[in-house]
């Protein structure tokens, strides 16, 4: 039988080790993981403020006129022109786009339509990889017009549409005239074509003043932007779980146009006037 002086150093020999357990189990101090570094800063690649003289076609080393009207795919109801009633700069440092009502309009390719717009392409001369694709611009926004700032893959004339991919930066709809809509469209395993996108609903009317439009993209997502404010991302996780591919892995050239009528924006209403005007301030790529 142990005495009662060795039953105590036994008990305080038991706390002991109870406490070196617990501290061991707490481990050493921990301090807060230091913070990731910032993204390295984006740098202006290229841009267009649209210097031009009253009434001159914007730069041809880095802008084409697309021209035709059969529809474009979306049923629209324009022909696309190169004439500088169509798109010109201003002498104030803008490019204007102007949908016009010339009813019976013989388009490039034969078709006739009864509007005439521009649609402006930098395919060939300018083009743009990860980083972020920005717009400055005054938008219209009647019932049946459809101003945008997108791009496409600049293997476009190899893969064709959605194989190529598209981004669409910027689209508003005359139908909806506060919400701005960033969408990326690209090709599903069935070669069928699939869209992701997101929308921002503003307070007022788009068309009540300038706002800067942009997507960053990155090689695992797109985020879309008004005013720098973020509004919504595409991901590579959420195209792919959809079951589609996700081509934005290469370079893509930039467009701008305004049509008229089409699937997105809906019919053109007695309401709408010409001319309708998309005012462009600048186009900016940063890398």
């Amino acid at each position: 039988m142990r005495a009662p002086g060795t039953r105590l150093l036994a008990l305080l020999g038991l706390v002991l080790v109870l406490v070196l357990v617990l501290s061991g189990c707490a481990g050493a101090p921990r301090h807060p993981a230091p913070p990731l570094p910032a993204p390295a800063p984006l740098h202006l690649l290229w841009s267009d403020d649209f210097s031009g003289a009253a009434g001159a076609p914007p730069d041809r080393a880095s802008w084409v006129a697309e021209t035709g009207g059969a529809g474009w795919g979306n049923h629209e109801l324009e022909c696309y022109t190169r004439v500088p009633g169509n798109a010109a700069t201003d002498g104030a440092g803008h490019l204007v786009i102007t949908a016009l009502h010339q009813p019976g309009h013989v388009c490039s390719d034969g078709s006739r339509n009864d509007y005439t717009s521009a649609r402006l392409t930098t395919e060939g001369r300018v083009t743009a990889g990860y980083g972020r694709l920005e717009v400055r611009a005054q938008v219209p926004t009647t019932p049946g017009v459809w101003p945008a700032f997108w791009a496409l893959g600049d293997d476009l004339r190899r893969v064709d549409w959605p194989a190529a991919g598209e981004i669409d930066v910027m689209e508003v709809g005359g139908n909806r005239p506060r919400t701005v809509f960033g969408t990326l469209h690209g090709p599903a395993a069935d070669g069928s074509a699939y869209q992701h996108g997101v929308t921002h609903d503003s307070a007022a009317p788009l068309s009540g003043g300038f706002h800067v439009y942009a997507a960053s993209w990155s090689p695992g997502s797109v985020s879309f932007s008004i005013d720098g404010r973020r509004y919504g991302t595409v991901t590579r996780a959420e195209v792919v779980g959809a079951g589609g591919r996700w081509v934005f892995s290469h370079r893509v050239f930039l467009i701008l146009d305004l049509a008229i009528g089409g699937d997105f924006p809906g019919p053109v209403s007695p309401a709408t006037r010409t001319p309708q005007r998309f005012v462009v301030d600048y186009v900016r790529v940063y890398g």
